[in-house]
């Protein structure tokens, strides 16, 4: 595997500001092709296959490495970070966002005010992005034809979103929401290219209203060896045959006195 491109500080400044970062044009064209194909076959998740290359792309290890890890715990035989969900989607011209449960609302894993160990924070010039999302875009995405949406910069609200529910964590029933939703900004990008927000950002999904290709795209969620969101639920079998390191990132929770390797009696559940 080629080495982990570290994050610039152009890249920190924005992903701070902004609580998300688009990376055009990663992947090669063989890449594309051969991952895309896996996912119009039905792939579920990136555990197997070519997808299982996007878990530790050197294109994102140095980002996550920066946002998600103390370097103390960033060592060569191991990664200072874990995955901890993987999910694909394919959704066709004239997909719409009623599809999914929460039917497109915009949401966070925090809602403002509440400390938690998935929330975003910055202390002594060092980023922790709790509960990270990592998206590959394996089709072309245009602004306003359905991509993941952002309110940037609401990953640091320290204000409620003005509904009733100061702990929810979505921004129904408040009498701003078309303002927070007018406000929203999205992407575009070529195949190829990745998408890396925290899950402290308001974000939404969108109807899928590009004409001429399905969205068609693989997303990856990262977290701190420390915490854990989701249960991860993946078979000892499949992860016992990745390489090494990449097994890392789904050893178990915690920290204290050196958590450097997978096992089966070390794994995530």
């Amino acid at each position: 595997m080629d080495a982990a491109v570290a994050m610039t500080d152009e890249q920190k400044f924005f992903f701070d500001l902004r609580g998300w970062l688009l990376l055009p044009s990663i992947l090669t064209d063989d890449d594309i092709e051969e991952m895309k194909a896996e996912v119009y076959a039905g792939a579920k998740r990136s555990y197997e296959g070519a997808l299982q290359r996007l878990l530790d792309h050197p294109a994102i290890v140095g980002i996550l490495s920066e946002i998600l890890t103390e370097d103390q715990y960033a060592l060569d035989e191991c990664y200072g970070f874990r995955c901890e969900a993987s999910f694909t989607t394919v959704r066709p011209p004239g997909w719409s966002k009623t599809e999914r449960r929460d039917s497109g609302m915009p949401h966070v894993v925090r809602p403002p005010q509440q400390a938690n160990a998935m929330r975003y924070q910055v202390a002594g010039g060092k980023i922790y992005s709790g509960l990270t999302r990592v998206v590959w875009e394996l089709e072309e995405v245009r602004s306003g034809q359905g991509a993941t949406s952002f309110l940037s910069g609401s990953h640091k609200a320290h204000f409620n979103y003005g509904g009733p529910n100061p702990s929810k964590s979505n921004i129904g029933e408040s009498p701003w929401e078309d303002s927070m939703r007018d406000a929203m900004e999205d992407y575009s990008c070529p195949p190829g290219s990745i998408v890396i927000f925290t899950e402290s950002l308001i974000h939404a999904a969108n109807d899928w209203t590009n004409p001429d290709n399905p969205r068609c795209a693989v997303f990856n969620c990262y977290n701190s060896i420390w915490s854990q969101w989701h249960r991860t639920q993946l078979d000892h079998e499949i992860i016992a045959v990745m390489p090494k390191k990449r097994q890392t990132l789904f050893r178990g929770t915690w920290a204290i006195g050196g958590n450097r390797e997978y096992s089966e009696e070390n794994r995530a559940l």
